[in-house]
């Protein structure tokens, strides 16, 4: 008999979170799980679940902000809850995991897990907000069965600051159905490509990366950057290029949903964050046969080493710049790099091993 999954969600979109939900579901087994996914309606990640004909259930009243709503919402849950029986309700990210879990733990669905995406409690807040944080984490991980984090640093801080107990938390690594093709262009030119896929926000760090790859820029004209993606800062991330008059260099084209082609024509892969979990971008990067520069913080170095990258201190300028300008001089280290990182995105990041490792939590084995 099959199991009636509930996988849920947040936002709409296709960001790193949504896409491994799609990423799993698509793993299992037909026969085995009935699939339902529920999120706020609208948009490409929707669109994609109904492409694969899987059951969508619209949560109209999610906001990602703290909000009266979510009262309305968490109610909504329960109802469903009730009404659709579900064996398996996996949460995704911080509200849904808070809300989802404790719905479902009224509720006695027999099995309620939760992926931590990353840390809702970061450094760089006030004090008062990380404390507010890590409380409101500890109290969501008192309900549900087990919590799945996607490195082994989130999973360790949770434990140390006892916001978890050890046996209730698991590590499995992210890892893609489909994989860019290890085949780049070749580079006849004497410059180098440093691309990246993002989203214009706080996290990704663009506010301090762009000035940084302008004034690289600057530094060595055999330097060329393509910074894809959207998101709130990005008219901002234009103007800063325009001022610097480097748009012919720096270019910041948009979103585009077809990642791989864009990958073929990078020589190295960039990803500055504030604060990560295990992002897809540097998956995708690595299997397309790319070193990466990623910032020093905990969850990319557990990725990101010296054999296949370099990692620049977060919010070190002057380091980041005289990372970038050393490049051009430095193409049989970046080839390297790049081959040493597909060898080693293949043995962390196996798409048959993450299916296993979630089958066997969804069949009481872990």
């Amino acid at each position: 008999m099959k199991k009636k999954l509930l996988h849920l969600q947040l936002l709409p979109l296709l960001s790193g979170v949504q896409r491994f939900s799609l990423h799993l579901l698509d793993g299992l087994p037909a026969e085995d799980y009935e699939i339902w996914v529920a999120c706020k309606p609208g948009g490409e990640f929707v669109e994609e679940i109904q492409k694969r004909g899987w059951d969508y259930i619209p949560l109209p009243t999610f906001r990602h902000p703290i909000s009266p709503w979510d009262i309305v919402t968490f109610l909504h849950l329960i109802y469903l809850l009730q009404r659709h029986k579900f064996d398996i309700v996996h949460t995704n990210s911080s509200k849904p995991g808070l809300l989802g879990r404790i719905a479902a733990t009224i509720c006695r669905v027999p099995l309620v897990l939760y992926t931590a995406h990353g840390r809702s409690y970061l450094p760089h807040q006030s004090p008062l907000k990380y404390c507010f944080y890590l409380k409101l984490e500890k109290l969501a991980n008192r309900f549900g069965d087990k919590v799945i984090y996607v490195n082994n640093c989130d999973r360790l801080k949770a434990i140390e600051l006892g916001v978890i107990p050890a046996a209730k938390a698991l590590t499995i690594y992210n890892a893609m159905k489909e994989k860019p093709v290890a085949q780049r262009h070749e580079n006849t030119e004497d410059t180098i490509t440093i691309g990246s896929t993002l989203r214009f926000s706080e996290q990704k760090n663009v506010l301090r990366l762009i000035p940084a790859l302008c004034k690289a820029a600057r530094q060595n004209d055999k330097l060329k950057f393509i910074i894809l993606g959207d998101g709130k800062h990005l008219q901002l991330c234009r103007s800063i290029v325009a001022s610097f008059r480097l748009s012919d260099r720096i270019l910041l084209p948009g979103w585009d949903s077809e990642v791989a082609p864009w990958l073929k024509l990078f020589d190295v892969f960039i990803l500055y964050s504030r604060w990560e979990a295990m992002p897809f971008s540097i998956i995708e990067a690595m299997y397309a046969g790319l070193p990466v520069i990623g910032s020093n913080i905990p969850s990319i170095a557990e990725f990101v080493n010296d054999k296949v990258g370099w990692t620049v201190p977060l919010d070190a300028e002057e380091a980041l710049i005289e990372t970038l300008i050393s490049l051009p001089a430095s193409p049989d280290t970046i080839k390297g790099k790049g081959k040493a990182a597909l060898a080693w995105v293949k043995q962390i990041s196996d798409y048959p091993a993450m299916i296993d490792a979630y089958r066997a939590v969804y069949e009481g084995k872990r």
